[in-house]
């Protein structure tokens, strides 16, 4: 199964670079005002991209930083209601000692 995710992989990055190769023109991007951005397109398809991903990324760790939080309270709450061994006693004298032959 290992190596269809590396071909699917290695695959999917060829198509990237063909496409960045066939298109490595700049596009002009009209900002605010009289100012322009001149920008290569896949460079700017990248950075929409991640401008994209950004958001879910922050939202996926910060899911996982709070179900992590309550997990361990879980499992404080379990261990303060379970029962505590109790410890050995031990004899409080010694045996007697034994006599040489």
């Amino acid at each position: 199964m290992r190596i269809v995710t590396l071909t699917f992989y290695f695959l999917f990055g060829a198509l990237l670079a063909w496409f960045a190769a066939r298109n490595w023109d700049f596009v002009t991007l009209k900002l605010w005002g009289d100012y322009e951005l001149a920008i290569r397109l896949p460079v700017l398809l990248l950075l929409v991209f991640l401008a994209g991903a950004l958001p879910l990324a922050i939202l996926r760790y910060a899911s996982r930083w709070r179900w992590s939080r309550r997990v361990q309270k879980l499992e404080r709450a379990l261990e303060d209601t379970q029962p505590t061994a109790q410890p050995p006693v031990l004899d409080p004298a010694p045996p007697p000692p034994v006599a040489p032959l």
